[in-house]
């Protein structure tokens, strides 16, 4: 199973839209807010399922703030991380992920790109394909599943749609 992960997206989907022709077969798209109704427009034009939450962008009332989702026998907790503090770091979603028993916690508003494994749970903000911030380069994030294993990386964008 492969994991196309977005956020932060903004209504721009050019670079999302060439990094699947780079990365090839997707059998999944996560999309953690803030355009939240671009997860289904993706899904539409990629006929590739996807699931998504909202961000501080989104009208409130237009999906979930956070998702729970199992995905080949793995849970997976997903949120926009602005509930949760996420600009100062991601110590919350950690505690919200172990709480709930999930093996990889997804987050974005920061428009900054990470991964990183702690206390046995993968946290992974793919940052922004349309408008990363400072020194950062536009990034999405891709979650591979084979069985019991999960790993994740980040990918930067090559080039930069207006």
């Amino acid at each position: 199973m492969r994991i196309l992960v977005v956020s932060d997206t903004h209504g721009r989907l050019g670079a999302v839209q060439h990094v699947i022709g780079q990365l090839g077969h997707v059998d999944l798209i996560l999309h953690a807010g803030d355009h939240y109704r671009d997860g289904d427009n993706l899904a539409y034009m990629l006929e590739i399922p996807a699931r998504g939450v909202i961000g501080n962008c989104d009208f409130p009332g237009e999906g979930p703030y956070d998702e729970l989702l199992e995905v080949e026998g793995h849970k997976i907790f997903m949120t926009h991380g602005h509930r949760y503090g996420v600009k100062r770091d991601a110590d919350a979603i950690l505690q919200r992920a172990k709480i709930l028993g999930a093996s990889v916690a997804i987050y974005g508003h920061t428009h900054v790109a990470e991964y990183r494994c702690e206390d046995g749970i993968i946290l992974m903000n793919p940052g922004s394909p349309a408008y990363p911030r400072g020194e950062e380069r536009a990034s999405v994030g891709v979650l591979e599943i084979e069985g019991e294993k999960i790993q994740g990386q980040i990918y930067l964008v090559d080039y930069f749609f207006p």
